[in-house]
């Protein structure tokens, strides 16, 4: 290869396919992979932008950034997702009366700490739980792998419904991947004579988890976890819509998935 003929081209295409990258990664391309924070993601658009001017297509490169940062606008400055995402999420009248709830789980830190998504869950949970006096917890153990070894999610939850004085039973449901899992465990768990369950997840999982929690045997009012990193329910921010913008794609496409499997209703 001469560097001296293409180096200039190629670093230029290089530049142009990670920008595009780091934009698909806003809107939620690895996101919707199952790696939304991987910087990798950046490092292919690096090399195939970098190949493809090489290969005299840097005009592709830039047309195609060009059409994904009209798309970032339109999603970061626009109100589309103050739109869409109220009416995907599903929040369902209190009843007087629960057998259980469910807290489902999020992500794990390095350090064992739970997610933003998992806090706000178990919050969430933990406050309802209280002030209906439902008898029993659930939650589901998270699992991650470090440099130090495996960690789980028992001892953050521990410390927080202990620190939340929670005075019923715990349980802990394992091992789940999905959410799928998480009910099939928890029906396990609670059916057939606990069947009336509050299930407390993220604002837009909301419609998928609790229909999968519905298709196998359960009575669910789905509740909306407060949300203390973005607020995906009612985006008013560029950061929020974009948050939004990549859960709405995912769960969409994550219905679809479901359905197709028939695990949750058509």
């Amino acid at each position: 290869m001469n560097l001296a003929k293409h180096g200039p081209a190629a670093g230029y295409g290089a530049l142009l396919g990670a920008l595009g990258a780091a934009l698909l990664r806003d809107l939620g391309a690895v996101y919707v992979a199952g790696n939304a924070g991987s910087t990798r993601w950046i490092w292919v658009g690096f090399v195939v932008g970098a190949l493809l001017a090489i290969a005299a297509r840097v005009a592709v490169v830039a047309w195609m950034d060009v059409a994904i940062a009209l798309l970032w606008v339109v999603v970061a400055y626009s109100p589309l997702m103050a739109h869409l995402a109220p009416s995907w999420a599903r929040q369902d009248p209190l009843p007087p009366n629960v057998d259980a709830l469910m807290s489902l789980s999020g992500g794990l830190k390095s350090d064992s700490a739970l997610s933003a998504d998992g806090i706000d869950r178990l919050l969430t949970g933990l406050e309802l739980a209280k002030a209906l006096h439902v008898p029993e917890l659930v939650t589901s153990r998270a699992v991650a792998r470090t440099a130090a070894g495996r960690i789980t999610s028992d001892a953050d939850q521990r410390r927080m419904i202990a620190l939340a004085e929670f005075p019923g039973h715990w349980d802990i449901v394992f091992p789940v991947r999905t959410t799928r899992d998480e009910a099939l465990r928890a029906a396990r768990l609670l059916l057939p004579a606990r069947a009336h369950l509050i299930v407390v997840t993220s604002p837009l999982h909301t419609r998928r988890a609790c229909a999968t929690f519905e298709r196998v045997g359960f009575i669910v009012t789905c509740r909306v976890a407060l949300a203390h990193e973005y607020d995906t329910r009612h985006p008013e921010t560029p950061s929020d819509r974009l948050a939004s913008f990549r859960e709405y794609v995912y769960e969409r496409l994550g219905m679809v998935k479901y359905r197709y499997e028939g695990w949750v209703g058509r």
